[in-house]
């Protein structure tokens, strides 16, 4: 945790603090970009859209590269059939999660991520 940038190591002391479960206040893909020195929030803190657009564009890629294996390239599928689907349940997921996010956020009292850096850079 000493590698994260400090932002990130305030935002984690709040999370823990408030009693959010380890797993929703740092998952696998924002440990690593933190690792790297990106202070990209975590995602009960981010807003709606970075959290809808994040997890969307991660979700389309996985949803279509396993549709196209899976399926389109056994049943000769259309490329586009393949992106539109994967486009659609990418905006539909992201959407989801961005809504869960947001309640997360509410349910555990969260203070908004500016509020965290701010405070944190001072």
């Amino acid at each position: 945790m000493q590698r994260y940038p400090r932002s990130i190591r305030a935002a984690l002391q709040v999370m823990q603090a408030a009693g959010v479960p380890t797993p929703m206040q740092a998952p696998l893909v924002y440990r690593l970009l933190w690792r790297t020195g990106l202070a990209v929030p975590p995602p009960v803190l981010a807003g709606f859209l970075a959290n809808a657009v994040l997890m969307g564009a991660l979700f389309a890629l996985g949803w279509g590269g396993l549709m196209w294996l899976l399926l389109a390239r056994s049943t000769l599928l259309p490329a586009a059939a393949v992106l539109g689907g994967a486009g659609v349940a990418g905006v539909l997921f992201g959407g989801a999660m961005a809504l869960l996010m947001r309640w997360q956020q509410q349910r555990y009292r969260l203070p908004a991520w500016r509020e965290i850096r701010d405070a944190s850079a001072s």
